[in-house]
């Protein structure tokens, strides 16, 4: 976050190209980063919510069709290892509700990567597995951002 500010700081106030490619480029990495992002930059609700979207969705796809060497690498450390806390969260939500759950709440939960990686791992019906873990990316990113911007609405009022 400290490297994005830095850049943040030496673009011109208001690139906007900037801060589309800045949000997008952080959304590959995580839902959460990307909304993170656009609020810091200030840009408007309609494009949060889209470029969060995207990138995450975009990010989820390209670890779906190439992400197989991470997922062997996976599946070797954790049984060397044991499971990571986000690998527990994850078999937890996939034993109570099944692909369709763990594709939709572990977006939100644990990070779309991660949620994605985890469930090939775990997941036989992989692409239908797919598809609810970018509804979740789609649905919890619209909602995080209403959240965000009532949230920046409310503390902009109060002060």
């Amino acid at each position: 976050m400290v490297i994005f500010v830095t850049f943040k700081m030496l673009s011109s106030m208001g690139d906007f190209l900037f801060d589309i490619i800045m949000v997008f480029l952080v959304g590959i990495t995580g839902m959460w980063k990307g909304l993170s992002a656009g609020f810091l930059l200030q840009l408007s609700p309609i494009y949060i919510f889209l470029l969060t979207a995207l990138s995450s969705t975009i990010g989820v796809l390209i670890l779906f069709f190439f992400g197989t060497k991470i997922r062997n690498y996976i599946i070797n450390r954790r049984s060397k290892k044991g499971k990571s806390n986000k690998e527990k969260k994850a078999l937890k939500l996939f034993d109570k509700y099944g692909h369709m759950g763990l594709g939709f709440f572990g977006a939100l939960a644990i990070g779309p990567p991660m949620t994605i990686i985890l469930g090939l791992t775990v997941v036989k019906q992989q692409k239908t597995f797919l598809y609810w873990t970018i509804v979740g990316i789609v649905f919890w990113s619209f909602v995080l951002t209403i959240i965000g911007t009532i949230s920046i609405e409310t503390i902009t009022r109060l002060t």
